[in-house]
């Protein structure tokens, strides 16, 4: 299962003029996975903005994910949350490499965490939906898919998460079919 991971934009980088390259561009950039690589580790090494190097590891963790190279992909998240631990993409993107690991608990955790910082994050209940459904946890799931329905009604894959555990978009039709 491969999660949609959001690419992070805008890093504000301040470099000296004697660099040609441009380290921002290149990690918000991923055209290029090693030239995205290179820029965010450039982005980390000189910048001091906590929000811009949080933003950094994700652009490359996202890269290392689409790699396959997971366990740095994770690294470079916790690195994110601990720059900014405000970061709430830090955490779903997080959570979303432990749901593609087959760890749904951990993702469970950092979607929960995603949530909390960012209440209307819908693809977090969604992804969250997904993993207490890998754990069999279906009341969790069936509340998560239509929280995440309830913020974005067009959210298909929660209609079909719904349809799949035979349950309705809504929770008052759900108790009366179930009676």
């Amino acid at each position: 299962m491969n999660c949609a991971i959001r690419v992070a934009t805008a890093i504000f980088l301040l470099t000296s003029a004697e660099v040609r390259a441009d380290p921002a561009s290149d990690c918000n950039d991923g055209s290029n996975l090693t030239r995205q690589i290179r820029g965010c580790t450039q982005v980390i090494q000189k910048t001091l903005r906590s929000d811009a190097v949080s933003t950094a590891y994700m652009n490359r963790a996202i890269a290392y994910a689409q790699r396959g190279q997971y366990n740095k992909a994770l690294a470079d998240f916790t690195a994110a949350i601990h720059a900014d631990g405000s970061n709430n993409f830090a955490y779903y993107n997080r959570g979303n490499i432990y749901l593609d690991m087959r760890k749904p608990r951990q993702a469970i955790a950092d979607y929960t965490k995603a949530v909390e910082i960012a209440s209307d994050m819908s693809p977090a209940l969604l992804n969250r939906a997904l993993a207490h459904e890998m754990l069999g946890e279906r009341e969790e799931s069936i509340a998560d898919f239509r929280a995440a329905v309830e913020l974005e009604p067009t959210l298909t894959a929660a209609y079909d998460g719904l349809k799949r555990l035979g349950a309705t978009p809504r929770a008052e039709e759900g108790n009366a079919a179930a009676h």
